[in-house]
């Protein structure tokens, strides 16, 4: 897997998109009941070098497929970035579910261990 730096153009257009998208979020204007209802944190938005695609990040206490219910209004999002940002082209928005939560939890539970505990 090749890791490349993120330019600041990158980085900037990164941190605007995930603002906006929170503020979106927050007002609540969903079709989907689903979106409406629990908390969803947005943990970060990573644009593509060429800047047409965007990941962003989510979490949400009870809810494991809420990056699915967010892509299905995906252009609501994109409306709002197109709308507020001066881009030339508006990114693509896909929504992912964040798991390194999830691994943290998994690691440290592992450390936890008894077995491993007894070898540190």
């Amino acid at each position: 897997m090749k890791r490349t730096l993120k330019s600041q153009r990158q980085l900037r257009i990164g941190e605007q998109i995930k603002q906006l998208i929170s503020e979106v979020i927050t007002l609540g204007d969903f079709r989907s009941s689903e979106l409406r209802s629990g908390l969803i944190t947005v943990i970060e938005a990573s644009i593509s070098p060429d800047l047409k695609n965007a990941r962003v990040f989510v979490i949400s206490q009870n809810k494991k497929n809420i990056a699915k219910y967010l892509n299905k209004e995906r252009f609501i999002f994109q409306n709002q970035i197109a709308k507020k940002l001066k881009l030339r082209h508006v990114p693509k928005i896909t929504f992912q579910l964040d798991k390194t939560f999830d691994y943290a939890d998994k690691i440290e539970k592992l450390l936890k261990d008894p077995k491993v505990i007894k070898d540190l």
